[in-house]
């Protein structure tokens, strides 16, 4: 009888072993699925990441989305689109920067139904603040060189959208448009 018995317990330890395994298993993918979901209180401390602006000039479709017409030839140009919350009310922004001439001023400015005539001297339309809430390097020159204005949009549909403009005039051969345009 001893034989038959420990023939017997021969034949369930690779059992016990195999649903110990399958255990273990299981405790690991439960660990994977929960530490995601904050089970064990795991935080994600990492600071959210700033937009990041992308150099050149905005494609085609994104001047038509926003309305405006960079013109021909102007360069150093960088610009960030910020996307709305998905609320009704709530627009999506582009921040834009572009070097060009004074003809291609007059050019980007009657895009906007606007002159160089309106635009004011020392007035900044766009701050360097408004350009420090969205975390770009951009720096605005002194205010002695700068004329802005602001425009609205022709509408679209049903939105009408509003662009601030500043100019830096310090180069008056190669102006310096910053602009932030919402629509």
């Amino acid at each position: 009888m001893t034989q038959t018995v420990r023939q017997e317990r021969e034949k369930r330890l690779p059992v016990a072993l195999l649903v110990a395994a399958c255990c273990v298993l299981l405790l690991v993918a439960g660990a994977i699925v929960a530490v995601p979901l904050g089970f064990f209180g795991f935080k994600d401390d990492a600071p959210p990441k700033a937009p990041q602006g992308k150099q050149g000039i905005p494609a085609a479709t994104v001047q038509k989305t926003f309305r405006l017409a960079v013109p021909a030839g102007a360069g150093a140009g960088s610009y960030l689109v910020v996307p709305g919350d998905g609320s009704a009310d709530s627009g999506q922004d582009l921040y834009l920067r572009f070097r060009t001439t004074p003809a291609g001023l007059k050019e980007f400015l009657t895009s906007l139904d606007k002159t160089t005539g309106d635009l004011v001297a020392g007035d900044a339309g766009l701050d360097q603040d408004d350009i420090d809430s969205v975390g770009l390097p951009w720096k605005i020159g002194p205010e002695d060189h700068l004329a802005g204005l602001s425009a609205d949009l022709p509408e679209q549909g049903d939105t009408v959208g509003t662009a601030l403009l500043t100019v830096d005039e310090t180069g008056a051969a190669a102006p310096l448009v910053y602009a932030h345009v919402t629509v």
